[in-house]
């Protein structure tokens, strides 16, 4: 029986070469992603020329700054990275005993236009998710990729990932320009996560339509990023989503929680402030704060502020993670970073933070 002592709630697998040939259907298989070699790189292509994160991008963890490259070669990446067994020695190198895993070739196929195609893409990876899993239960939980273009096929899937194992599914932080999770559309896909018990996770790097940035912009976007998580959290607490659906739960991934207590602060004043412009159809029986604690959890690698804010945001909400093997991953010191983090707070309130939270949210026991 497994001990866990460091829980990461947020890594990620570095998807195989031949994933999407070996696992997609059929019928989509002359279309299947694939890699390919280019001036002595591994290069990922997909069809509808959608650009995705490429191999060396991804996989740097442990890497000196001076040193990072750009396109990279599986041939120098870690073999946990896509292999369950090998993982355990590089789990144990940074004192994680267990990971919850989101995928990252794919984070950026919820861009893909072709819904069929998109569909393919996503049940392909959930397959081959759920095979990683099954080596080592004890020690992985899997999310699945839904996507977000018909509600039907959305529940759909949702309930697919759950029949197969799976113990949550990430969709797009934004679904569209035009589109906003408020949207009552919406309301099968939330119905489906709350009657499978599945969290839905909104994960950074999953817009529906990307747009390329460089130089500062792309610094900027890159500090500035959790506005978008920011922005749909409010519109499903304000717009009466989490009354609807009270058995929800919403994950903040790879977005940092600092943000978060001056968020609820804000929301809540804005509650108070502004009551006669607020939706008539929803009861307000709970503040904005009370909704999002009941129902929001985020993940962060390295936040002391937020850390230190962790009363004002709800200490039994937030979850370390290490992002391993990405480039702005703790490994392998992750457990010094977590002593840095948790530096001077309550024993009570670390074992929440790097593993209890984590271990309630997808039952490792």
């Amino acid at each position: 029986m497994t001990t866990y002592n460091v829980i990461s709630a947020d890594s990620h697998v570095i998807e195989p070469p031949n994933l999407w040939v070996d696992y997609i259907e059929p019928e989509f298989k002359d279309r299947a992603p694939h890699c390919v070699q280019e001036n002595g790189y591994d290069v990922f292509k997909c069809d509808g020329g959608v650009e995705l994160i490429q191999v060396g991008g991804l996989s740097a963890a442990g890497v000196p700054s001076d040193q990072l490259q750009g396109p990279g070669t599986y041939a120098k990446i870690n073999p946990g990275a896509w292999d369950p067994t090998p993982r355990l020695d590089e789990m144990a190198a940074d004192g994680v005993q267990a990971e919850v895993l989101y995928p990252s070739i794919a984070l950026r196929m919820f861009a893909i236009v072709d819904p069929r195609y998109q569909l393919a893409c996503f049940r392909a990876y959930n397959a081959w998710m759920v095979d990683f899993v099954k080596a080592h239960p004890d020690r992985f939980r899997g999310i699945g990729l839904v996507p977000i273009e018909d509600m039907g096929v959305a529940a759909t899937e949702v309930r697919r990932c759950r029949e197969q194992g799976l113990s949550g599914v990430a969709i797009s932080v934004n679904p569209s320009e035009d589109r906003t999770y408020d949207d009552p559309l919406f309301d099968p896909l939330w119905s489906a996560a709350q009657d499978s018990g599945l969290p839905i996770s909104l994960h950074i790097l999953t817009a529906r339509k990307y747009k390329p940035d460089a130089g500062i912009d792309k610094l900027a976007n890159t500090i500035t990023q959790a506005i978008h998580i920011q922005h749909a959290l409010v519109r499903m607490i304000f717009s009466g989503v989490l009354h609807r659906f009270p058995g929800l739960t919403v994950i903040s991934a790879e977005n940092d929680i600092g943000w978060a207590a001056h968020l609820l602060e804000r929301m809540d004043y804005i509650f108070e402030r502004r009551r006669a412009s607020l939706p008539k159809d929803v009861p307000w029986d709970l503040a904005p704060s009370d909704l999002f604690r009941r129902s929001v959890h985020l993940t962060f690698m390295r936040d002391r502020a937020g850390v230190v804010a962790r009363d004002a945001i709800g200490v039994d909400n937030i979850m370390w993670a290490s992002d391993y093997p990405h480039t702005d991953s703790t490994w392998p010191n992750s457990q010094k970073m977590i002593e840095r983090l948790c530096e001077g707070i309550p024993d009570e309130d670390r074992h929440k933070i790097v593993m209890a939270n984590a271990a309630r949210m997808y039952a490792f026991n």
